[in-house]
């Protein structure tokens, strides 16, 4: 029984490593979001060994009907990993792996045996995996308010005079106001998600009625949430003393310390419902004893059958992405050149500051590859300086990017334009010419010369392809309602020009390229009443003309990098 339950997991494995392989390295690289999901193996085993008895009371009777749910967990995986570029998604293929773990669990151990093996599966497989960005931005946004608009009332019952704008707190103290923001690191769901997965443990063996099972569970989304309001509480009044407490590792070890009360007042609210239901006995709670494992019926011939399935699914996988040319797992991409060397001064514009993003907005924002510098046009000091925000991510197949139709609302400023739109920039790149020799998605790559200081001369850099088209959205600041905020944004995309979020997904991680790439040009400014949208295009189209091709020569040269992998080795 070991040998073939071994001989079986090593199987499942073998299939699926592009999934475990990219889950352990996300929860290795994100301990503090997603590090539990390393321990639920081993909580979904304990439970199977607690159930022992129960499970080989009598012969397994393995069954063909789970034979057939592991072939519909591999077609469910590889629907996911070949189909259109919305359903490439990780939660998506790991639905089809947790279909072909029960199938197999169904196999080999019968329908009897899974009244007690379905709890630790289930609980495997929704919470021992990463949940992806797409899904969790629309609850995170949504409980950053909740955390926000709680600390606000909290902090006023105690005395502090404070006031709210979007997801930003300012706390006025000695004659100044301390901003606090509440950024996605803070909107408690890494605590939610935590305690979700111990709410469903606890219950599960703590609790003997299904009610108070549901309760309990039920409970840790408020229990969460209210020790998330305490935590910005604690963080709003410790910024009082120093603002750097706020900032860096003592916000995350704020975070950390506030998890032994909430863990207590979880215990509290299971022991006041145990208290509500009299124990009447033991029940089934019998000694564990050494049971054998048994068989009935045809066990070899449905062992046999589970593994030919697996195989034969693993090599249709292989095959299906050889004649797609679909890359079941795209590679980094590293950038030519920090973004740090992207010059302070083009043409006439000269950089004043550059800003550093403290650690919880640098999680928020996914990446460590960035710049965010403020330009002025030295020519004519009228005109209102450039923000320039630069991000890189690479190998990121669910990363969300952060833009500002989401994160200026969250920030407290209001939009004078009800949707983002598309602006082309008129008359961009009119000065550039084709590349005779290198061409992507059937057009050939743009280029263009910028001036190398360095090595004092001219040098040819390829643009991205693709229409200059910006994304606009137009905001308002309430404390100053007569200055018009604009913000305009795109990406660089595989060597591509997308304006929108959307664009990077279906360029970026539609698995026919072996290596992924995205880099987002962010560009705001703020004026007076006459700095309307058409000012604002004309300005960032004069900045990017010099600036653009100074970015570039920092990005992927996608025309080499689309050819070769990692290894250096030229692609098919």
């Amino acid at each position: 029984m070991a040998l073939a339950g071994g001989t079986a997991g090593a199987i499942f494995i073998w299939v699926f490593w592009v999934f475990f392989e990219r889950q352990f390295r996300v929860a290795v690289e994100f301990q503090a979001d997603w590090g539990h999901t390393l321990v639920i193996p081993f909580i979904a085993g304990w439970f199977v060994w607690l159930n022992r008895d129960r499970i080989l009371a009598a012969p397994l009777r393995p069954s063909v009907t789970g034979v057939v749910l592991t072939a519909i967990g591999l077609v469910w995986f590889a629907a996911s990993a070949f189909g259109p570029v919305l359903l490439r998604h990780h939660n998506l293929m790991g639905m089809g792996v947790g279909v072909t773990l029960f199938g197999i669990a169904l196999a080999l151990c019968g329908w009897r045996a899974m009244r007690w093996l379905w709890f630790p599966l289930l609980y495997l497989i929704v919470f021992g995996q990463t949940v992806s960005d797409r899904f969790l931005e629309i609850v995170t946004f949504q409980l950053q308010g909740v955390a926000t608009v709680g600390a606000e009332v909290g902090l006023t019952l105690f005395g502090y005079d404070v006031a709210r704008e979007g997801h930003t707190i300012d706390v006025y103290h000695e004659g100044r106001a301390i901003p606090l923001n509440v950024a996605e690191a803070c909107s408690g769901m890494r605590m939610l998600v935590a305690f979700l997965a111990l709410g469903v443990a606890m219950a599960y063996r703590g609790l003997d009625t299904v009610w108070q099972r549901i309760v309990l569970v039920l409970m840790a989304v408020p229990t969460a949430i209210f020790v998330n309001i305490l935590r910005v509480m604690t963080l709003a009044v410790l910024s009082t003393l120093d603002s750097e407490f706020a900032a860096g590792d003592f916000h995350s070890m704020v975070g950390l310390l506030w998890l032994l009360p909430a863990f207590f007042i979880y215990l509290g609210i299971m022991w006041v419902l145990k208290l509500l239901v009299i124990d009447e006995g033991d029940g089934d709670q019998n000694p564990a004893s050494d049971l054998p494992v048994r068989f009935s019926g045809r066990v070899v011939s449905v062992f046999v059958a589970s593994v030919l399935v697996l195989v034969v699914g693993k090599v249709g996988l292989t095959w299906g992405a050889e004649v797609l040319q679909v890359h079941m797992r795209t590679e980094p991409v590293d950038l030519r050149r920090s973004l740090s060397l992207v010059p302070s001064a083009v043409g006439s514009w000269r950089s004043i500051a550059d800003q550093t993003l403290d650690a919880a907005v640098v999680e928020e924002l996914g990446t460590t590859q960035y710049i965010s510098r403020v330009y002025i046009d030295e020519e004519d000091r009228k005109r209102p300086p450039l923000q320039l925000h630069l991000a890189y991510y690479t190998d990121q197949i669910d990363a969300v990017p952060h833009v500002p139709d989401r994160c200026g609302l969250a920030g407290g400023m209001v939009g004078r334009t009800p949707e983002p739109t598309n602006r082309l920039l008129a008359d961009f790149g009119s000065s550039w010419t084709l590349d005779p020799a290198e061409s992507l998605d059937g057009a050939p790559y743009p280029l263009t010369t910028t001036y190398d200081t360095i090595a004092s001369e001219d040098v040819v850099v390829r643009m991205p392809v693709g229409d200059p088209a910006v994304r606009h959205m137009e905001f308002l600041q309430p404390k100053s309602p007569d200055t018009r905020i604009h913000a305009g944004y795109f990406f660089v995309v595989n060597g591509r020009w997308r304006p929108s979020p959307t664009g990077v997904k279906m360029v970026a991680f539609r698995g026919s390229e072996p290596k992924a790439y995205y880099c987002k040009v962010q560009i705001m400014a703020a004026g007076d009443a006459r700095y309307d949208e058409q000012a604002f295009m004309e300005q960032i189209g004069e900045f990017l003309d010099l600036m653009l091709p100074e970015i570039m020569r920092s990005l992927p040269d996608w025309s080499v990098e689309s050819t070769t992998t990692s290894s250096g080795v030229e692609a098919s």
